[in-house]
């Protein structure tokens, strides 16, 4: 069976190596399992029981559209190794490709295509995946982005997936079953040569599904169902996997003080980018946006996405100040993911004032003519009179209800 194929793109990505740590979680010390298209490195800690890394080769010109298939157990693995249907039967958790049936859906022929899609279908190849993420459309923005990737020389990809764990993870046990962890989050790799420049290019992602179980350097807490452009080195921390330096070299995210270069506008390293669309990917010549979050206490604190009865004219969206100081307003703007953006002067129906003090808040409810707020799922964005970023959030369909306020404030759960 031809599995991962380390030279697929052209250059060679050899899987990556362990810490000691999850090497001794691994089956056989991180023997690699072949699948068509793919292969496997499973984690089969008694809590995890699930891939630690799933490699994808991908060929563009080669997709074809085909049916689904049927989950099902790997025979070479022992029971007390991998998952299966217990732990997804009735609950909110779902079977989450991380060798995704579309992009590994790809060969010669149709019928051939067909039964690559169906071995995707192994719970070797599944982690525990909340159903709205699996649901949600920024997932498959992203994986759209990977499917439909134009700048991939010979359209050949090669795609490293896994989850990540934290230290306070959920669990799950079915009845007679033991315990089995819920990710906190998930990982990909997506490698490619760039047609443009004959080189090895690499973009990174994280997605979260858990904000208890991972906090970052300062104790912030990631909010749900966010994905990040990352560099390597941050899914390194997490995971226990060491990346080849050909992959790290190649991704354009910079991880430490001393590679930053200040004239592509990076402030803060190790760089972590949020990503809503495609367009928000960050590649080796992007000038980075001013990002102010931590800088200036000023806030998205609520919304009013879909009204009762007509939603023309009634949305609303309020900003608050939470500093110390006033804050002058004057040019500042709002944003939606289409890139729609208006000043905030044109988005109120009441006069215009420009001073916020601490403490108080504004509604901008004058929005329908200037921003188009999806009831499905969408990002705003507040910019100071230097369109410069002070805030960003987003928010899914769950979040959403007819009538009733989506509050930003606090961490919220877009997986409920």
């Amino acid at each position: 069976m031809r599995g991962y194929d380390p030279d697929f793109i052209g250059v060679h990505l050899p899987p990556p190596t362990f810490t000691l740590e999850l090497e001794s979680e691994l089956v056989e010390q991180g023997k690699i399992f072949d699948y068509p298209n793919y292969s496997v490195i499973q984690n089969g800690h008694q809590d995890k029981r699930s891939p630690a890394i799933v490699m994808l080769n991908i060929d563009q010109s080669k997709y074809y559209k085909v049916g689904s298939g049927r989950w099902k157990t790997d025979p070479r693995f022992s029971d007390t190794y991998q998952l299966d249907n217990d732990y997804y039967y009735k609950n909110p958790w779902d079977r989450g490709h991380m060798a995704r049936r579309a992009t590994a859906a790809w060969g010669d022929t149709e019928s051939e295509a067909q039964f690559r899609s169906k071995e995707t279908y192994y719970y070797t190849n599944a982690v525990l995946q909340h159903e709205n993420i699996n649901k949600d459309e920024w997932l498959n923005v992203l994986e759209e982005w990977v499917k439909h990737l134009d700048i991939a020389k010979d359209k050949k990809i090669t795609s490293m997936n896994g989850p990540i764990y934290g230290e306070y993870d959920r669990v799950i046990r079915p009845s007679g079953q033991p315990v089995a962890l819920v990710p906190a989050g998930f990982f990909k790799v997506v490698c490619f040569i760039n047609k443009h420049t004959n080189k090895l290019d690499v973009r990174a992602f994280i997605m979260y599904q858990d904000e208890e179980a991972i906090k970052d350097r300062k104790g912030a807490a990631k909010y749900n169902n966010q994905h990040y452009q990352v560099t390597i080195s941050e899914i390194e921390a997490l995971t226990g996997l060491q990346f080849s330096s050909d992959i790290y070299k190649a991704n354009p995210l910079i991880a430490c003080e001393e590679h930053r270069d200040s004239s592509k506008n990076i402030i803060r390293v190790p760089e972590r980018i949020e990503v809503a669309k495609a367009d928000d990917l960050v590649d080796e010549n992007t000038t980075r946006e001013t990002v102010l979050d931590d800088d200036i206490d000023v806030y998205i604190a609520a919304a009013l996405i879909d009204p009762d009865g007509n939603d023309r004219g009634k949305e609303w969206i309020s900003v608050i100040n939470l500093g110390v100081d006033d804050i002058d307003l004057t040019g500042w703007s709002l944003c939606d993911n289409s890139g729609n953006k208006a000043l905030l002067d044109s988005l109120t129906s009441q006069t215009f004032r420009p001073t916020l003090v601490p403490g108080e808040s504004r509604v901008f409810d004058n929005i329908q003519s200037s921003l188009q707020l999806s009831n499905k799922s969408d990002v705003i964005k507040l910019y100071d009179n230097n369109d410069q970023r002070v805030d960003w959030v987003n928010y899914s369909a769950e979040n959403v209800k007819k009538g009733q306020t989506t509050l930003f404030l606090s961490p919220r759960d877009t997986l409920k």
